[in-house]
């Protein structure tokens, strides 16, 4: 009944226009299930070469280890995360995937733990220690990475990176953005059978729309 219910409140989200989909369940809080080593790039320039890091997917956040401990950033300073299999865009205070790139526009997707279909639960079974990584670079605050036996639902958001500007995939907000003479061609889109949000190669059409001619 529960996941019954988490269903139907995925589908209201979507028929209201908001690119959000359920993508399954995880048992475990973080994207890799070991640190992997991350290239963070920050506004100010800075390169850090990170030997441990991860994604918490709570809330979308950088983690990095500290000798024993694990720490979470403070994501003010940071701009993008790159590991071997993927880059990540910061979406306010969230790590977004770039799941495609045209003409200097992207999509992002971020990936999370849908709280509100948890029931709102905390996780609260481990407190780590809160330290600081760099006094003017990256800070911390307090986590809490346990998981045990728990099944976590994840969604994605997807957001397009358009001119600098990330906006939330939303039906009329894309609209409004493009030009009046390619919003006749963005409603033919969304009539074919084989539209789909959630789906990349549909996605690229749209960003297809915001390349000069």
């Amino acid at each position: 009944m529960k996941r019954m219910l988490f269903f139907l409140f995925v589908a209201v989200v979507s028929m209201n226009g908001l690119a959000q989909k359920f993508v399954g369940y995880s048992d475990r809080t973080t994207v890799y299930e070991k640190y992997q080593p991350a290239r963070i790039t920050l506004y100010n320039g800075k390169v850090i070469m990170q030997k441990e890091a991860n994604v918490f997917l709570k809330n979308g956040r950088l983690l990095f280890k500290k000798g024993m401990f694990d720490m979470v950033a403070d994501m003010a300073p940071i701009q993008t995360v790159e590991f071997a299999d993927r880059q990540y865009v910061k979406v306010d205070t969230i790590l977004a995937t770039v799941i495609d790139t045209l003409g200097g526009n992207r999509v992002l997707c971020t990936t999370t733990i849908d709280m509100a279909a948890y029931n709102s639960r905390a996780v609260n079974d481990r407190v780590i220690t809160s330290l600081q990584f760099s006094a003017d670079q990256m800070g911390t605050t307090d986590i809490d990475l346990s998981a045990g036996n728990k099944q976590y639902p994840l969604v994605n958001n997807y957001f397009f990176e358009i001119d600098g500007k990330i906006v939330e995939l939303h039906e009329r907000t894309i609209r409004r953005l493009l030009p009046k003479k390619k919003r006749e061609r963005f409603d033919f889109y969304l009539q074919m059978p084989e539209f789909d949000w959630f789906d990349k190669s549909s996605l690229h059409k749209i960003l297809e729309l915001f390349v000069e001619e």
